[in-house]
C-alpha cells in the first residue's frame, strides 16, 4: 500500500506544518460554476470542479494515485497570481479544520495559470498529532495514511487559500463526503487494473512496508547527470508492485514533471535496492500488493 513518504534529494522535507497568518485583504469568494467529475485516468484518479466565471473562474483538481487521505491540489485560472515563488503557502479547509503550511509550485495548466498545492495533501493536515485525532480509528500495522472519517469530509464547507497569492481565494465547494467517496470508488477501480484484490485489501493486517531505510534507495548519483548541470528539479511519483514474498516486481511511474530520463533513474534505482515486507492478509497470509510513494531530486545550490 501507498506510504506517500517523501524521498528528497539535495534539500530539506519539502512539506512542513506551522502557524500561518491570515491575509489582510478580503478573499475573494468562488461559488460553484460547475458539477463536480471524477476522471478515472489509467494511473490517477482526478476530481475536478469549477468555480467562479469568466476572468475569476478557477478550475480546482483533486488527484490521487492511490488509497488514503492524501491528494495533490491544483487550482488553476487568471487569480492564481502569487506574490513570490518562494516559501510555503496556506490553505484552509473550513470551517472545522486548521490552517496549514504546505509547499507549492508555479505552473501553467494549458494557457492558465496554475498553483499546485503540496505533493499530498489532507484536510486534517500533515502533523501527526493533529492527523491522529481527525482520522477513523485503525488497528492495522501500517504506515499508510488512513481515510479521514466521512463525518470530516461532510464538515467541509469551503477551501481557503492564502499566501502565496496575491489576493487570498475561497472557493465554496459544499461537502466533500460524496465526491471523495466517488473518487474511492475510482481508486478501487484503479487498484483492480493493477491486479490487486481489493476486498481483500481493505482488511490487511500489515501494508506492504519497506524493510530496509527506503531513503537510501534513490541516491544524488541516481540523478541523470545530463541535467545536474543545468539545475533541473523534477517530482516524480511511483507505484512498486510488491510480491508475496516481498520482492519488487514491477516499477510504475504515475506521473512525472519532467523528461524520461528522470522515469527511468527511479526505477532503475528502486528496483535495485528496494525491500520490503509483505502485506499480510486479515488471516496474516502474504498477497501480492504495492507501495507508493514520490521522489523529489532537488539539485544542491
Amino acid at each position: 500500500m501507498k506510504t506517500l513518504l517523501h524521498v528528497t534529494l539535495g534539500l530539506a522535507l519539502i512539506t512542513q506544518v506551522g502557524e500561518v497568518h491570515a491575509a489582510k485583504k478580503e478573499p475573494l469568494r468562488l461559488k460553484p460554476s460547475g458539477s463536480w467529475h471524477v476522471d478515472y485516468a489509467e494511473k490517477r484518479c482526478r476530481l475536478a470542479r469549477s468555480f467562479g466565471k469568466d476572468e475569476q473562474k478557477v478550475t480546482a483538481l483533486f488527484d490521487k494515485y492511490g488509497p488514503g487521505a492524501g491528494f495533490r491540489l491544483t487550482l488553476a485560472g487568471a487569480p492564481m497570481r502569487v506574490k513570490s515563488a518562494d516559501g510555503d503557502a496556506w490553505l484552509q479547509f473550513g470551517p472545522t479544520e486548521e490552517k496549514q503550511k504546505v509547499s507549492f509550485y508555479v505552473a501553467k495548466l494549458g494557457e492558465k495559470s496554475a498553483l499546485i498545492l503540496g505533493t499530498a495533501v489532507n484536510i486534517a493536515g500533515s502533523d501527526p498529532e493533529k492527523q491522529k485525532a481527525t482520522e477513523k480509528t485503525s488497528n492495522k500495522d501500517t504506515t499508510e495514511t488512513p481515510p479521514i472519517d466521512p463525518a470530516r469530509l461532510a464538515a467541509v464547507r469551503f477551501i481557503d487559500i492564502g499566501k502565496p497569492l496575491r489576493n487570498s481565494i475561497i472557493l465554496e465547494t459544499g461537502p466533500l463526503r460524496a465526491p471523495f467517496a466517488e473518487m474511492d470508488k475510482c481508486i478501487d477501480s484503479l487498484m483492480a487494473d493493477w491486479g490487486i484484490d481489493v476486498e481483500k485489501h481493505k482488511g490487511l493486517t500489515r501494508a506492504a512496508a519497506p524493510a530496509s531505510d527506503y531513503q537510501k534507495w534513490i541516491l544524488p548519483s541516481d540523478y541523470p547527470t545530463d541535467m545536474i548541470s543545468i539545475g533541473q528539479p523534477a517530482l516524480v511519483e511511483f507505484r512498486i508492485g510488491v510480491a508475496a514474498d516481498g520482492k519488487p516486481i514491477d516499477c510504475h511511474i504515475q506521473e512525472t514533471t519532467r523528461p524520461k530520463e528522470f522515469d527511468d533513474a527511479v526505477c532503475r534505482a528502486l528496483l535495485r535496492r528496494a525491500e520490503f515486507l509483505p502485506a499480510l492478509d486479515a488471516e496474516g497470509k502474504a498477497l501480492l500488493s504495492f507501495w507508493r510513494s514520490r521522489v523529489r531530486f532537488q539539485p544542491s545550490r
